[in-house]
């Protein structure tokens, strides 16, 4: 049986294991990443292991939960969401019991993986963390996700590979089965909506959130996708962009606190730039850890917002019109 202690440790072993390998996993992401798979998990476990101490888990799951919801919260990369989906599903699955059996372990695991899996819409083979999550060749040793670079697919002898190589500091052995196929208020929801209808302070009204690496950008778009949709009430639009400390990089919870804000009843709308900020509000709705109605919608960013602000600030329209306006920005032309 595995008690509480006994993942506690597990944690704190993996954030000194990332801590002495940090650089060489960002060397290793250089050729066809970002390098910065090293500084971020370092973040990351850094931080997971200061939430441990700051308020101590009484169970196994909560341990790991509380692990996932730290790294989701503070790596701004992709792995942020992907390691923490994998150990909040874990957790959960874990349940409440003060002590857990190795089998126990290992179905959460399968759950924790499959909430990975629907999380990147990956399958084993693909060439992702995946690869390394699920067993091969007498079991998977290692929980740790793998990438696809900039440069297209990875193949056979291409090298090392950082991602892949992250999950190696996670210490113990695994076996399980593979897995089957916050931010600023920018314009009040009320008063008379320019050109559709009037929109009062108690209409059910579509929210809009932008979730970006950079907060400037999200606050710049913000602001002039209200500025343009002015003329009347602007639909609650909320920036929810950048790293905790101002870097570059994605929030969860600034996310979760810029869709509550901008929540009326009618549904969130999320637009989102790129790489981690897709996979962060993806784990989140995933979870559950948006409001009802929440939705990430495939725009552009930028336009998209623009049009999703303009149309929800109409005689509020339905989430799925608001959806479709963001949607039909792909069809702009410019030349």
């Amino acid at each position: 049986m595995r008690d509480t202690d006994f993942f506690r440790r597990w944690m704190t072993a993996t954030a000194a294991a990332v801590e002495r390998e940090a650089d060489r996993l960002t060397e290793l992401d250089s050729p066809i990443g970002d390098a910065d798979h090293g500084s971020n998990l370092m973040r990351g476990f850094t931080a997971v292991r200061a939430a441990l101490e700051a308020e101590p888990p009484q169970t196994p799951g909560a341990v790991l939960q509380l692990a996932g919801r730290t790294l989701i919260s503070t790596v701004g990369g992709a792995s942020g969401p992907l390691y923490g989906t994998l150990l909040r599903r874990t957790g959960k699955e874990l349940g409440e019991a003060a002590e857990v059996s190795d089998e126990a372990v290992r179905q959460a695991l399968y759950a924790g993986v499959g909430a990975v899996a629907q999380l990147g819409g990956a399958a084993p083979g693909d060439k992702t963390m995946l690869d390394a999550l699920v067993p091969g060749g007498g079991g998977a040793r290692h929980l740790v996700p793998g990438r696809r670079g900039r440069g297209g697919e990875r193949r056979a002898g291409d090298g090392a590979d950082a991602g892949p190589q992250g999950p190696c500091q996670l210490p113990g052995r695994t076996e399980h089965r593979p897995p089957g196929p916050g931010g600023d208020l920018v314009g009040p929801a009320a008063g008379r909506a320019g050109g559709g209808g009037r929109m009062t302070a108690a209409a059910a009204v579509v929210g809009i959130v932008l979730v970006s690496h950079s907060a400037a950008v999200a606050e710049s778009v913000a602001a002039l996708a209200a500025g343009l949709a002015a003329g009347g009430a602007v639909a609650p639009i909320a920036a929810a962009g950048g790293t905790a400390d101002g870097g570059l990089g994605t929030n969860a919870d600034r996310v979760v606190a810029a869709a509550r804000e901008v929540d009326r009843g009618a549904g969130v709308v999320l637009l989102v730039d790129l790489g981690s900020s897709v996979l962060t509000v993806k784990a989140l709705l995933v979870e559950g850890e948006l409001p009802e109605g929440a939705r990430l919608v495939d725009a552009p960013f930028l336009e998209g917002a623009v049009s999703a602000v303009v149309a929800a600030s109409t005689g509020a329209p339905p989430l799925d019109a608001v959806a479709a306006a963001a949607t039909e920005a792909y069809d702009y032309r410019k030349s």
